[in-house]
């Protein structure tokens, strides 16, 4: 080959390499697209969830060098293998808090997207806003980078875990059955489920003339039991430690579980930051008071005596009362007394010192 043919494909290649490397400089990294999703809003300790992210190339330009870093808040716990983590993630102390810091570096053609997902777990209950971190990208040669921080702020609230083997658990449970049973003492004219022939024993009022029409027999209606059993959950948010808070927030979920698991509705009603919510059930239900579950502070706004009285002279009394309090001190037992006497249907109280039924 001459060497002048050689000298301008060396230089032909140079002035390329300078093109992209200048290019490379004069572009900055917007054209590349973050995101990020979560599978749930709402988790419990030590429950497993799923952060997805993908990361676009938008633009025309082919970059070979990016640095995508998340930070992760003290509570939040990585759910993978520990070859993963020696890889991918670094532990930082800032103060008396530690934060892990995942790091990934990948490359990317244009118009081309990378995904992938992080598992991990909250550890203890609490609000945590996952989303913040860095993206770095590299010029065409690798001599210097451009740094973008972004927050997406994806909130993640940790409710309280569940009681397995309390006595307010067993306390709750059998004043929950009763309250149970209750309901298929009266039948609700209301609630037809069907029709059967007439045997005789039945009252006049309850043959059905039309469906008599129809089929030519004497036919009476066949009721359904009438669904009156409803609860008011009463929670005395009282300055105490966080071990009687915590197992105070978690008797709420277990109690609220079982409502759930029974189809009874119920009403939660607090002196504190957990407000009131009004009488129902659902997963929209469960879900809007485990997020105040997890939200909650457990500060008190009013005196409990205050709160029991006007539910004590509501016009709208429950078929049962669950009271929950950390202590069960002389104050809370005359509020409750006074309570009882008011309600029609039965009490449960539960605390951290005692959990037993009032009839």
């Amino acid at each position: 080959m001459p060497a002048e043919e050689f000298a301008l494909i060396v230089f032909g290649v140079l002035l390329g390499l300078g093109l992209a490397q200048l290019l490379s400089l004069l572009l900055d990294n917007r054209h590349v697209a973050l995101q990020y999703e979560l599978d749930k809003s709402i988790t419990e300790p030590g429950e497993l969830v799923t952060l997805s992210y993908r990361v676009q190339n938008n633009g025309i330009w082919p970059l070979f060098f990016i640095s995508l870093s998340l930070d992760f808040e003290e509570g939040l716990e990585l759910r993978e293998s520990e070859a993963w983590k020696q890889e991918y993630s670094i532990q930082e102390k800032f103060l008396t808090t530690v934060r892990t810091t995942v790091r990934f570096r990948l490359s990317l053609m244009p118009r081309r997207a990378v995904r992938g997902r992080i598992r991990l777990s909250a550890q203890r209950r609490g609000l945590y806003v996952l989303g913040n971190g860095a993206l770095e990208t590299g010029d065409f040669l690798g001599f210097s980078g451009r740094v973008r921080p972004f927050s997406f702020s994806r909130k993640l609230v940790c409710t309280a875990s569940r009681l397995q083997d309390d006595p307010a658990l067993q306390a709750a449970c059998g004043f929950l059955g009763e309250l149970s049973t209750r309901r298929f003492i009266l039948e609700d004219p209301s609630l037809v489920l069907g029709f059967r022939d007439y045997t005789g024993a039945e009252p006049m009022k309850r043959i059905s003339w039309l469906q008599t029409a129809r089929t030519g027999r004497l036919t009476v209606k066949n009721h359904d039991f009438t669904v009156d059993a409803d609860v008011a959950v009463l929670v005395d948010e009282e300055d105490c430690a966080e071990e009687q808070i915590e197992h105070c927030l978690s008797m709420l979920r277990t109690v609220c579980d079982l409502l759930e698991a029974a189809r009874i509705p119920y009403a939660v009603i607090s002196n504190g930051d957990l407000s009131v919510m009004r009488k129902g059930a659902g997963s929209k239900h469960s879900l809007e008071l485990q997020r105040r579950i997890g939200l909650s502070r457990f500060t008190r706004y009013r005196r409990f005596e205050t709160i029991a009285e006007q539910c004590a002279a509501g016009e709208l009394i429950p078929r049962g009362w669950i009271v929950i309090a950390p202590r069960a001190d002389t104050s809370v037992q005359a509020a409750v007394a006074r309570l009882r006497a008011a309600a029609n249907g039965q009490l449960c109280l539960l605390s951290g010192e005692e959990a037993r039924p009032h009839a």
